[in-house]
């Protein structure tokens, strides 16, 4: 006879074996596999979680409103009379001492009034009234800090202070007060003299965005580039009026107090990180090689017009962000919609208000004469 082995796949397997995950600390023998069927009688056992150690979520949930709070009884104020009633005839006592050394002297008595009108309040000598040993306690308490209670001299005839204002600060937004003498005060009465740039008088006019930054001849010729680069790299296939827009949001970038205070600096923010600046152009690893003249000079010629306040569109008005339609960036939610001009709409933020204590310049009729110049 002979012993032929069983050929593969025809044993029959074991039985699966389970059993209940016990992470008890005490189990040192380990739970799973101690009983292989498990103990019907026992009861369920199921793992415990530790919690000590959970800290807070890191996602934000929605919560429900808290519960409003109960009312507040209504106090009703004690009449008058119970009032000082307590206070009249309760007597003092203990560790509280009266008052009656801290009570400011008697100075005048009724009737007894200067009959001079024109005597200064603290020249109370010129009345006949000599109180220099209380003045000490009048302005200063009943325990000075000094040793000796020394009165307050009053100012000498023609040694008080005046105070002048002063017409060579050098800030002509600073207007002056009614501190200053007479002669100061130009104009009829009731007319305010504004400086160069406010919106007042008959050929007065808002400042410019140059004059308001103080640019000077090489921090204007920067201030132009950096502009006139942002208008044609960003928009130079646009019509006029959308490479205005784009050169528009650029100045209340820098005026606003969310971005840096200067063309540049707006303009190339975060220029190092590629695709997350706030301009294309300045971190898409594109060289920015102009081959477009003619394009080129009218970003120019609205760079230059836009530092001199010639340029001001009043349906684009403060906004601080655009995009193209073919981008759906994700902050669009958070924003007010603006104006939409060829493939950029304009916007923004909700939380931001109008802007309207942010400067403005220019108007919109002398927008469309020069669009036409352009």
């Amino acid at each position: 006879m002979f012993s032929l082995p069983r050929p593969v796949g025809t044993a029959i397997p074991p039985p699966p074996i389970y059993a209940l995950a016990n992470f008890d600390p005490a189990d040192i023998t380990g739970s799973i596999g101690s009983q292989p069927l498990g103990d019907g009688s026992a009861p369920l056992q199921f793992p415990k979680v530790n919690r000590k150690t959970k800290g807070d979520s890191a996602l934000a949930r929605a919560r429900e409103p808290l519960p409003p709070l109960p009312p507040i009884a209504a106090i009703e104020p004690l009449p008058d009379a119970e009032t000082d009633a307590a206070l009249k005839n309760e007597k003092v006592g203990g560790r509280f001492e009266p008052y009656s050394e801290y009570e400011f002297p008697e100075v005048l008595e009724p009737g007894k009034m200067p009959a001079e009108a024109d005597i200064a309040p603290g020249d109370l000598k010129g009345a006949g009234i000599d109180n220099s040993k209380d003045e000490g306690r009048l302005y200063f308490g009943a325990d000075p800090f000094a040793g000796e209670q020394e009165a307050l001299a009053p100012w000498r005839s023609g040694e008080a202070p005046i105070v002048m204002a002063s017409r060579a600060s050098g800030d002509s937004d600073i207007k002056q007060s009614a501190l200053g003498p007479p002669e100061l005060a130009e104009g009829p009465p009731g007319e305010t003299i504004a400086g160069k740039g406010e919106v007042t008088g008959v050929d007065a006019r808002p400042k410019s965005p140059a004059e308001r930054l103080a640019l000077s001849s090489k921090a204007r010729v920067k201030a132009e580039k950096c502009l006139a680069n942002a208008v044609y790299f960003e928009a130079r296939g646009e019509p006029v009026r959308g490479q205005i827009a784009v050169a528009q949001v650029v100045m209340n970038r820098v005026f606003s107090p969310f971005y840096p205070n200067d063309v540049c600096g707006v303009v190339y923010q975060n220029a190092g990180r590629h695709l997350a600046c706030q301009f294309t152009f300045a971190c898409d690893g594109t060289p920015d090689i102009v081959t477009e003249p003619d394009a080129w000079v009218r970003a120019q010629r609205i760079a230059r017009d836009m530092l001199d306040g010639k340029l001001w569109m009043p349906e684009v008005a403060k906004s601080t962000h655009y995009h193209a339609y073919w981008v759906h960036p994700s902050w669009v939610g958070e924003m007010k919609k603006m104006y939409k001009l060829g493939v950029h709409t304009f916007y923004r933020p909700l939380n931001w208000g109008d802007g309207s204590d942010e400067p403005h310049w220019g108007d919109a009729k002398t927008t469309e004469a020069e669009v036409k110049k352009l």
